[in-house]
């Protein structure tokens, strides 16, 4: 066992294809010390998750990715969150509604644009699945298996990506609003893949900085696509603005396959990340 941890990662409860009790094993398998499980907008693999890892020796963290509307998409993990919060619940399954209604919109648009594309294509991917824990991932696999793109990036740049004619907006919470229910249910916010948002200083700071006064807790400062030069200042805007460091790989097993748990592009995210969130945790 190292010290290397992961605190962003997918399972099938989301748009991941490892079980959580798999991934809790895959976390094992990986020599990892600890790791969160953060499926999007549910709480719904937590327990599973949990169990497993308290049975095979991996410190095992409650989590969540909660999907919030900025200039663009922005998206909030929550960790150490109370999974059967009602108000947290609650709030996720109004959004899982939300994604349910795009994806059947997404669905009847590109039928209508000549793609034989069904709810039968989407759900048929993994065990469980329905309209309401699937999403654009599960499109762009199907798109693939019909044979119109040759992989999903594809899918995505041409048809399904914001912008694009069979790109259907769901709905979403504001940045402060997410915060707020993670809050609510106990646990840290931290902004996630800030690299999505804008690489360059001047155009992230002024954002970091605005959820850091809606309450941010923390910042991904390691992930699976950062140079080590847009790490490094991630971790000198946390410093700046007293955030915490946060971190993982962004795991969905074989929907990214080219992303493996516990690895981020700058090595690993250290244990002692997680030795700080939770010094600050009991400061509160």
């Amino acid at each position: 066992m190292t010290d290397k941890i992961d605190l962003h990662t997918h399972s099938t409860a989301s748009d991941g294809t490892l079980t959580p009790l798999k991934l809790a094993k895959r976390a094992k398998q990986n020599g990892l010390r600890a790791c969160a499980i953060t499926d999007h907008d549910t709480t719904d693999g937590v327990k599973e998750f949990l169990d497993e890892c308290g049975k095979i020796g991996v410190e095992g963290i409650p989590g969540v990715e909660i999907s919030a509307q900025h200039d663009k998409t922005m998206h909030v993990v929550g960790l150490f969150v109370e999974a059967k919060d009602r108000e947290l619940t609650e709030k996720l399954a109004l959004l899982r509604g939300g994604r349910e209604v795009r994806n059947r919109k997404m669905i009847e648009l590109l039928q209508k644009g000549g793609f034989d594309i069904t709810e039968e294509d989407i759900t048929s991917q993994k065990d469980g699945a329905t309209m309401a824990n699937t999403g654009r991932a599960h499109i762009a696999k199907a798109m693939v298996k019909k044979g119109y793109v040759r992989d999903t990036s594809e899918a995505f740049e041409k048809y399904i990506k914001r912008g694009n004619p069979y790109y259907v907006k769901r709905l979403t919470y504001s940045p402060r609003e997410s915060i707020d229910m993670i809050h609510a249910a106990g646990g840290i916010a931290i902004l996630a893949h800030p690299i999505l948002i804008a690489t360059d200083y001047d155009k992230l700071f002024p954002v970091v900085k605005e959820m850091k006064e809606y309450g941010m807790d923390g910042m991904e400062c390691y992930y699976n696509n950062y140079t080590s030069e847009f790490a490094k200042m991630c971790r000198e805007m946390c410093r700046t603005l007293n955030l915490l460091q946060s971190g993982g790989s962004d795991f969905h097993g074989a929907n990214k396959p080219s992303i493996e748990l516990g690895e981020v592009s700058t090595g690993f995210v250290p244990y002692d990340v997680l030795e700080r969130m939770k010094e600050y945790i009991s400061s509160k």
